[in-house]
């Protein structure tokens, strides 16, 4: 849609004349843009001495205007700007900051005409190189501690696309390696006529759009993406080290001798998602330029969209080992079809040291699909595999080198059940690009787990002894009125300290060290009195008919008065194995500010708010949940309502549903079966099952293998039973597969036709979640209007 041609940041499709009434149904109309400030940093980088802590804090929201002009081209579910190698909605900032953590001194960062993007701490701490984001180019810029203002490295072209670092550093914390941008201007017109021709070798399970399906196509995003790895030095000599390449992630040795690159083949097949593409790794030289080795390619992943623990042929999972000078270690699949097909064996993991002329040794064989590969400095490796089948994943603990210590399983658990989850492996990224787990000179490693967990309900940190296997709990916080949760793991004279978070539900964050028994010392405070807290929740525990437990939340506006609420329900329905997985909510307090993408918005209006977005849909006598899908939603909402009923504080006559994308379609599907709701604001949802007929959410079945349940669960094919009014909002430039615009405009015809009280708000240049400030407003706007006018409170 043409940015030039639009009058204002939405539009009704079939009914224009109604956009002005938006400005004034709000008799009290509130100042929206105070739920778009950020609360507490976007991102935060400890030194690797340890002493200082880097954070930065961008526009949550941008405006729209700010990218009004520039052009993009999406491909591959991915928008890039065709004018700087960048992708729309990266984050950049205005500044950073650096905070010393024992003194409290502090510096700020900021260049003039330019935002920054990917900071990165040299490895003497003393150093930090970043990208600055101008309106037509990425550079590279660098600051020392010892200095009071940045100065410009180089003004080669950086690559800050595809979410990989665009910087690392090289041991002697004076050079270091960029993805160098090589991107080619691309036309952004259509061609007359493209030709695509079918992939037959493909497993495709959704309805992609703008991938990779023709010569166009693949063109633009060979151009877009061209890179080369270039070492920098620190007299702005600038060498390069790769051909140009659609390079994805770069890496060095631990002795700074080689580089690892990882990118993606130009050989692309239609169809195909982006982490599906195929991949090839070299290993390069640091100081001739030479390839010292390239490991096997990962093939296009074809299999894997309908298995999930299938896997593509080839090396995957490649990263340098921590224990040796120059060491890779990675995996690759045996079997490749998995669970589906017996086999003893799934994955074996290979090693290979410089100078790479050897053969690759074999380390071990994995029973189950490897999942993830976690080194230590020690030699200590610890890796997870899984089997999609029994929903089951394993542990493992293996000390490389050692063939007299067998490997030994550490944690086995159910990942649907996040009461079973025992958290992520405490790791660090590292100055030169590489990934390790945080240990203690005895090698223990740590959990960090926060929520229901297998440690109990809170923040929880857990030391696991290498050679007992013993877990202890190093840190918990269970305290239900404030909640304390750890962000960085500091090792001093192998002493644990923590760098954490405290909150409340009134408060907003703040950053504290803490060391064993001595006092918490106070770094950073994200507090405003500006800000807006929701109210604490109460929580609701019922059973729906047929006994599966069911757990919601409600929130009550701040000036609840003594007469009965309206209220918004939030729905988004979820698959569970069995009702005893439905997660109950943590009752931690958090400082949760009013979200405007969220359904609390509504608190403002006077409505009380249920967050019924956990509701099960389960596996029921051996059938798909889908399967009854509509009787289980009916159990879920027939509960929901007497619970409800049962406070004593909620108007059953005035009750609202809402959901954003599966949620939307759950809210109209109801209004398909019942009429006892005051209206619906249904947001960027899928209501024609035959425009997904691959598959969606959790269903493997396609349209044509179950024709009736595709029918049953579109709410388009039943749009003459829906009498209820309905708002509904989509983004213009919906990425997301199975949820393009085109399913809300063609409801809303729908509904038309069946002259139901329906309105259709569409937000320009939005995509799947929402993003600008002017169209968010505008949608608040819309939303608290309609509300309004179902509850009648004007």
């Amino acid at each position: 849609m043409c940015f030039a041609c639009l009058q204002t940041f939405f539009a009704f499709s079939l009914a224009r004349a109604e956009v002005a009434s938006y400005q004034t149904d709000s008799l009290a109309q509130f100042d929206y843009h105070r739920l778009m400030t950020d609360v507490g940093p976007s991102w935060m980088r400890l030194s690797p001495d340890q002493q200082w802590v880097m954070m930065a804090s961008g526009a949550a929201y941008p405006s729209i205007y700010s990218e009004s002009n520039e052009g993009r081209i999406e491909l591959l579910g991915r928008e890039f700007y065709v004018d700087r190698p960048l992708e729309s909605g990266s984050f950049v900032t205005d500044k950073v900051k650096l905070i010393h953590i024992s003194t409290g001194q502090s510096k700020e960062l900021r260049i003039p005409e330019r935002n920054i993007r990917d900071a990165r701490w040299s490895p003497d701490s003393k150093n930090v190189a970043f990208v600055g984001v101008a309106a037509n180019a990425l550079d590279i810029w660098h600051f020392q501690l010892s200095q009071q203002q940045p100065e410009l490295w180089s003004d080669i072209a950086v690559s800050g696309q595809l979410e990989a670092p665009s910087i690392v550093w090289l041991p002697d914390s004076q050079n270091v390696i960029l993805r160098h941008s090589r991107m080619q201007p691309v036309d952004t017109l259509t061609p007359a006529a493209t030709l695509q021709i079918a992939d037959t070798q493909s497993v495709q399970t959704r309805v992609y759009r703008n991938t990779l399906d023709t010569d166009f196509n693949r063109q633009k995003f060979s151009a877009l993406l061209r890179q080369q790895a270039v070492l920098l030095s620190k007299n702005g000599e600038v060498r390069s080290l790769t051909a140009e390449l659609l390079l994805e992630s770069i890496s060095i040795s631990p002795d700074g001798r080689y580089l690892l690159v990882q990118h993606i083949s130009d050989e692309v097949q239609p169809g195909i998602r982006f982490n599906r593409l195929a991949r090839e790794y070299q290993v390069v030289d640091i100081a001739t330029g030479n390839i010292s080795a390239v490991l096997p390619k990962l093939q296009t992943d074809l299999v894997r969209a309908r298995e999930p623990d299938a896997a593509a042929e080839g090396a995957r999972l490649v990263q340098w080992r921590p224990d040796q000078p120059a060491t890779l270690i990675w995996a690759e699949g045996i079997e490749l079809r998995g669970h589906a097909v017996d086999a003893s064996y799934r994955d074996a993991v290979f090693t290979l040291a410089a100078p790479f002329t050897a053969s690759p040794e074999e380390l071990f064989k994995t029973s189950w699909r490897l999942h993830q590969l976690h080194l230590t400095e020690g030699g200590r490796l610890l890796y997870s595999d899984f089997h999609s089948g029994l929903k089951q994943l394993r542990y493992w603990d293996l000390l490389l080198g050692a063939a007299d210590k067998p490997q030994r399983l550490l944690l086995h658990y159910d990942y649907t059940n996040s009461a079973e989850f025992p958290g992520e492996l405490v790791s660090q990224l590292l100055p030169d690009g590489r990934t390790q787990l945080v240990t203690n000179k005895a090698q223990a490693i740590y959990f960090q787990a926060d929520g229901q967990n297998r440690w109990g309900d809170g923040a929880y940190l857990v030391r696991l002894d290498a050679e007992s296997m013993e877990q202890q709990i190093v840190f918990a916080s269970s305290d239900q009125q404030q909640r304390r949760a750890p962000l960085y793991l500091r090792m001093q004279d192998d002493k644990e300290w923590l760098l954490l978070t405290k909150e409340s539900a009134q408060r907003a964050p703040s950053l504290w060290l803490s060391h064993g028994s001595a006092a918490e010392q106070l770094i950073y405070d994200w507090h405003s009195d500006a800000l807006i807290a929701t109210p604490e929740p109460l929580l609701l525990e019922f059973q729906r008919a047929d006994g599966v437990q069911l757990y919601s939340q409600l929130f009550l506006p701040e000036k609840a008065v003594d007469q009965l609420l309206p209220a918004v329900i939030w729905l988004y329905p979820r698959e569970y194995h069995t009702h005893q997985q439905q997660p109950k909510p943590s009752r931690q307090s958090l400082f949760q500010p009013v979200d405007p993408m969220g359904p609390l918005v509504a608190l403002l209006d006077g409505y009380a708010v249920v967050d019924a977005s956990q509701a099960p849909i389960i596996r029921q006598d051996g059938q798909e949940p889908n399967d009854t899908f509509r009787q289980q939603q009916q159990l879920n909402i027939d509960a929901l309502i007497a619970a409800l009923e049962s406070t004593g504080r909620i108007d059953r006559n005035r009750l609202v549903l809402m959901g954003h994308s599966y949620g939307a379609f759950s809210a109209v599907s109801l209004l398909t079966e019942r009429s006892d709701f005051r209206c619906a604001i249904a947001r960027s949802g899928a209501y024609n099952r035959s425009l997904t007929p691959l598959g969606f959410q959790g269903e493997k079945r396609t349209l044509w293998q179950a024709p009736d349940l595709y029918q049953q669960l579109s709410p388009f094919f039943h749009a003459d039973k829906v009498t209820t009014p309905v708002l509904l909002i989509h983004g213009s430039a919906d990425e997301n597969p199975g949820t393009a615009a085109l399913q809300s405009e063609m409801m809303f015809q729908a509904l038309q036709a069946q002259q139901v009280q329906a309105k259709l708000l569409l937000l320009n240049k939005e995509r799947h979640a929402y993003r600008y400030r002017e169209t968010i407003e505008q949608m608040l706007i819309a939303q608290s209007a309609w509300l309004r006018q179902c509850a009648q409170l004007d």
